[in-house]
């Protein structure tokens, strides 16, 4: 009889986000329901190479604040519900928290966000690692880079 393991966090966060993340389209369509429920009334998609290399959605919604940045990529961190009464009365297109760790996880991701404070803020997650968090120019809305889709 096989002896049963426990799957290392690497491999569990690779498998979460293959649920998520089919395929190119689905990391695109995720990334814009974000910027639609973020009030965005203006949303940019760029793709290379069938999204595999590139892809970049910016949009003018409301932003991200400084200190929620890092928490974004935590799986089930959300803006969208607080508690389980929530769930009875959903009223944004996304909710569980899960696209934007599962495409970090499993690309090199550059996200850039300013909500209105003195300074925006770009941060940049390989691999589900946060490498780099830093100031950026001031722009209203977020902007994320989603490059080498795939890449592990």
């Amino acid at each position: 009889m096989p002896t049963i393991n426990i799957l290392d966090k690497q491999t569990r966060e690779l498998i979460a986000a293959g649920e998520v993340v089919e395929r190119p389209a689905s990391a695109i369509k995720e990334l814009v329901e974000n910027s639609i429920d973020a009030g965005a009334t203006h949303i940019t998609v760029e793709i290379e190479n069938g999204g595999i290399s590139l892809m970049r959605i910016t949009d003018d919604g409301c932003g991200i604040v400084r200190d929620d940045v890092e928490k974004a990529f935590l799986r089930h961190a959300t803006s969208k519900i607080y508690d389980e009464k929530d769930l009875f009365k959903i009223s944004t297109l996304g909710f569980r928290g899960e696209a934007l760790p599962s495409i970090a996880a499993v690309s090199h991701l550059v996200l850039t966000t300013s909500n209105g404070e003195k300074v925006g803020t770009k941060v940049e997650v390989s691999g589900s690692e946060v490498v780099s968090i830093e100031n950026a120019p001031l722009r209203k809305g977020t902007e994320i880079e989603v490059n080498e889709l795939f890449y592990n």
